[in-house]
């Protein structure tokens, strides 16, 4: 059966915050641009942040004004960096810039990455403080899919083999739909269904009906019943993803944001703490 059209990712985005970050984020948003023909958007967001605490009221505006201040240094010297960076790259990108105060980030970043179709940033829990912030902000304000990419890994490349973790709720229905313009290029899906109950809706055919929707958007896929040998569903889904050879992870995120504080349940914390490949998050 030939493959239907392809769709693919219009508008790509990432987050710069740091002149210190890891550039696997910016790397595979330019190679997914430019492999999709999509258009880029950079955003340089430099944070500002402010403890209050302790401080008679003319030292905290000193504090303040000088944080601020270091903060505008540090998005203009990541300004430079990045039109150096991107000289010469042919993909089609734009870049805004602005520095806010913390708590202003989540709502600043809701509003600018809602019109995105994908985000990719480096994976957090690595050597980028903010970078768990972002993801929380993508992913719950923003509700936008973000692609993670672990230090040392590069875009997931067309072909090849994409793991799939399926419990037949909503938010792993919103990640495969996310999904979908990379699942499309994917030689094999594995749909990986750990532990299902006995009263699953699907319990006769667990997995079959998405495998038969990826099937219709032109992706073959095999379904993998998996017992719960582990306490965390995502260091069971990362062995098998060593053990068939997948390139890229593809899950639901799971928990809720609350205060401003990354909150996720533990399978998608344990994922976004040790993955070592890319992985692709949607709610």
């Amino acid at each position: 059966m030939g493959k239907t059209g392809p769709m693919s990712y219009k508008i790509i985005a990432t987050i710069l915050t740091d002149t210190d970050q890891s550039t696997e984020g910016l790397d595979a948003a330019i190679s997914l641009a430019d492999r999709m023909s999509a258009h880029l958007d950079i955003y340089v967001v430099t944070i500002s942040h402010t403890e209050t605490n302790n401080y008679y009221l003319g030292a905290e505006a000193l504090m303040v004004a000088e944080q601020t201040r270091d903060a505008i240094d540090e998005r203009q010297k990541l300004e430079a960096w990045l039109e150096d960076r991107m000289h010469g790259e042919l993909i089609r990108w734009s870049m805004e810039a602005a520095t806010v105060q913390g708590p202003a980030l989540t709502g600043y970043l809701a509003r600018k990455l809602r019109f995105s179709d994908l985000v990719v940033l480096p994976r957090p829990y690595q050597n980028n403080p903010e970078a768990a912030n972002l993801v929380e902000a993508c992913l719950f304000a923003a509700e936008r899919p973000v692609l993670m990419i672990p230090q040392g890994c590069k875009a997931p490349e067309a072909g090849g083999h994409v793991l799939m973790g399926w419990n037949d709720g909503a938010e792993a229905l919103a990640a495969a739909r996310a999904a979908l313009p990379l699942l499309q290029e994917a030689d094999i899906a594995d749909i990986c269904i750990i532990d299902p109950p006995q009263h699953a809706a699907d319990r006769s055919d667990p997995g079959g009906a998405m495998a038969q929707y990826l099937m219709r958007h032109g992706t073959k896929s095999e379904v993998a019943v998996l017992a719960k040998t582990e306490p965390q569903v995502g260091d069971i889904l990362l062995r098998r993803a060593k053990e068939v050879g997948a390139q890229m992870i593809v899950s639901g995120a799971y928990g809720h944001s609350r205060l401003r504080e990354a909150v996720f349940g533990g399978a998608t914390r344990s994922l976004l703490e040790l993955a070592d490949r890319p992985i692709l998050m949607s709610r």
